[in-house]
């Protein structure tokens, strides 16, 4: 068998690695061979050796002779972007420079810059080998031309030189074999044998370059340890890397064979566990989305592309979604990984093909998409929103619901941004949303960005005071009238609770509230608010309806039921007055609690009532067991009705069965005339909103 031998060995132990420290025949070989301008440099940016191309390329410039220092070489701020990435090779991870390197005069050197592992030079000291992505001019006879007697042109240079793929040398290799492509392969495969050092299966290496001959370059690999019983190689195991790489064959000879050349490189990680680190490196692991680094890094990405482009602006958004505790605390830690997922689906399917998404805490997501106007961005938001408000999780007698808030930084195209604005922008959409958590969450808050936003360091969160800092004098009683349809009168009122004070400003009662639920605070707050309803309903003359929020929390706490007990069991009158609301989300989530509640405050006379009622299946199968007087319409139903007529008659449908039921309907957030009417139409009992009056302080507070 005749192997081509271009490139020269140095003495090699029985693993066959070279054994000099020197800078040997073979690596300065490999210097000349190499299709670009290339150098072994020290860590002080000491030019070892360089090849020809280098040397051409210099004076194409003006440089020459070639400075025998990298960082006399190139301006300060080229030299600084490559002593990073030197540092990095002699760490022996490759490392590579994207964009100008500029020399000193200021002129173009060129495009990329590829370091790879060091090598060992006598007496310890090491050097990296550094290849420059060059596309100089061609060298003219009138002047730029190399000066130095042994240098060459750089067409000539090139006509010698193999026309590597740029990937061979990314990594130092140990090994470079020499085929004419005329050997038989079973020669080929006890070479390659030989000289990996493994005792791996022939007919693995037999397979791959039959395969692998007619589409080179091909790269494979074999566990060094043949042990390992796997060609896959099995976890932790080192692998002999081969790369197929083809030659352009002799001008002077004439054949029919390709030549070509195997790189070889020992003890190298397993490809497939280095693909699967960095997979996890960059994806969160439950949902399989993006992880914040993945984002951060895309997100520069897009800000480095409209830099380039004005055609389209940008969308950030940040998505915290608002009581997803109560899923993990009531329906276990499955149920809210199966949450997660399914909201991860959702934001995938309604940003699509040109978004990207990301998880980047527990219940916090981000996402970003190329839109070209403000409310274009504020349009996907909203089908977010209505992509989460179809979420239905059923775990054993519960069912899930999920919603969120919803945070976007907007940039238009034109914007001047730079690469370190990125994190700003995050925080600006973080910023955006949690202006929505302070007026109770499921909103969508938009935020103009301007380009000084983002480096002048006003990214910062501000946070919502702890609900168990207040104190009573920062809470206070409002009422909202509800109204009879059928005669038009004040048939009642909702007590709402409402915060004042200092702290109260820029928060709304809904956002606090919605604290105090998740800090397990929410209990002590109804009780609160309890205790004041039945002392002003006890000095009132008249016998209208009280209606109160409750919490699925307090209506499972014993102190609450309690202080029910303790107020209501002595004054029956009081009770008839008293009507306790649970929402709808809240039976979904805890059926079994809110149905042993009402039957037990419908025991003192209390009337009780389902809050946010949508008409779910869960929730109409169970009403014909439960002691419920009023059923509060959801206020989307209402809304959905007016813009579509044609849904009319299925929401009267449900209104009639539920009054054969025996139970009465209110509708709420009523804010026209029209509404109005539509609610007489369909014999709706009561309404509330706006159009029959604002809540109000509550004098007898």
């Amino acid at each position: 068998m005749q192997i081509s031998h271009r490139l020269e060995h140095g003495r090699r132990d029985h693993l066959g690695r070279l054994r000099s420290n020197t800078l040997s025949a073979f690596h300065v070989s490999l210097l000349e061979v190499l299709p670009y301008a290339a150098a072994y440099v020290a860590r002080d940016g000491f030019i070892v050796k360089h090849n020809g191309l280098f040397e051409a390329a210099c004076a194409n410039l003006g440089a020459c002779p070639a400075p025998k220092r990298l960082d006399e070489l190139l301006s300060a701020e080229s030299w600084k972007r490559c002593e990073l990435v030197l540092s990095a090779a002699f760490g022996g991870f490759p490392a590579e420079v994207s964009g100008e390197v500029r020399l000193n005069s200021g002129q173009v050197f060129c495009g990329h810059v590829i370091c790879t592992s060091h090598v060992f030079l006598e007496e310890n000291k090491q050097a990296v080998l550094v290849q420059f992505e060059v596309e100089p001019k061609p060298v003219s006879a009138e002047g730029n031309h190399v000066t130095k007697s042994e240098a060459v042109s750089l067409d000539a240079l090139k006509s010698r030189s193999l026309p590597l793929d740029r990937r061979v040398l990314e990594h130092f290799p140990d090994d470079v074999l020499f085929f004419e492509g005329s050997e038989d392969l079973k020669d080929i495969v006890a070479t390659l044998v030989e000289r990996t050092g493994t005792d791996a299966d022939p007919q693995v290496f037999f397979d791959t370059l039959e395969q692998a001959r007619e589409a080179l370059p091909h790269t494979f690999h074999i566990p060094q340890d043949a042990g390992s019983g796997n060609s896959r190689g099995a976890a932790g195991t080192k692998m002999c890397e081969i790369r197929l790489v083809g030659c352009p064959p002799d001008q002077d000879t004439q054949t029919s064979c390709s030549p070509f050349m195997a790189v070889i490189r020992r003890n190298v990680d397993n490809p497939l566990e280095v693909a699967e680190n960095r997979r996890l490196a960059y994806q969160d692991p439950l949902t399989g989305l993006e992880n914040r680094r993945a984002f951060t890094r895309a997100l520069r990405r897009e800000v480095e592309r409209m830099s380039c482009t004005a055609e389209a602006g940008l969308a950030v958004y940040y998505i915290d979604l608002d009581e997803f505790k109560k899923v993990n605390d009531l329906g276990g830690h499955d149920a809210g990984d199966d949450m997660l997922l399914r909201v991860a689906s959702c934001l995938s399917l309604t940003l699509g093909e040109f978004g990207t998404v990301a998880r980047i805490g527990g219940d916090e997501f981000a996402a970003m998409l190329p839109v070209t106007s403000e409310e274009t961005a504020l349009e996907f938001a909203e089908q977010i929103l209505e992509g989460f408000g179809r979420i239905r999780l059923e775990v054993k007698d519960r069912v899930f619901t999920i919603s969120g808030s919803v945070g976007v930084a907007f940039i238009d195209g034109t914007a001047a941004l730079e690469m370190k604005d990125a994190a700003s922008l995050l925080g600006l959409a973080d910023r955006a949303c949690l202006r929505g958590k302070r007026i109770g969450g499921q909103s969508v808050q938009v935020h103009q960005v301007r380009p000084d936003e983002c480096s002048c360091g006003s990214c910062e969160q501000a946070h919502v005071p702890e609900p168990e800092s207040f104190c009573g004098k920062e809470l206070t009683l409002y009422a909202m009238p509800l109204v009879s349809l059928a005669d038009d009168r004040v048939c009642g009122a909702e007590v709402l609770l409402r915060l004042q004070g200092d702290r109260a400003k820029g928060m709304s009662s809904r956002a606090w509230i919605s604290a105090a639920e998740r800090s397990g605070f929410i209990a002590q707050v109804d009780t609160w608010t309890l205790d004041r309803v039945l002392d002003a309903a006890e000095r009132q003359a008249t016998r209208t309806l009280l209606t109160m929020n409750v919490s699925a929390e307090s209506a499972r706490d014993p102190d609450f039921r309690d202080a029910l007990h303790n107020r209501l069991s002595v004054n029956p009158l009081l009770a008839s007055r008293l009507c306790l609301e649970i929402a709808e989300k809240d039976l979904l989530r805890e059926p079994s609690t809110v149905e042993s509640f009402f039957g037990f405050v419908s025991e003192f006379g209390c009337q009780t009532a389902i809050d946010d009622f949508a008409g779910h299946w869960p929730v109409l199968s169970r009403l014909t067991g439960m002691r419920v007087e009023w059923l509060k319409l959801e206020a989307g139903l209402i809304r959905q009705v007016m813009l579509e007529p044609s849904k009319t008659k299925i929401l009267s449908g449900l209104i009639a069965t539920v009054r054969d039921l025996g139970m009465k309907v209110i509708a709420k957030h009523i804010e026209t005339p029209g509404e109005a009417e539509l609610l007489k139409s369909l014999d709706i009992d009561a309404a509330q909103g706006f159009h029959f009056g604002r809540p109000a302080p509550w004098p007898e507070i």
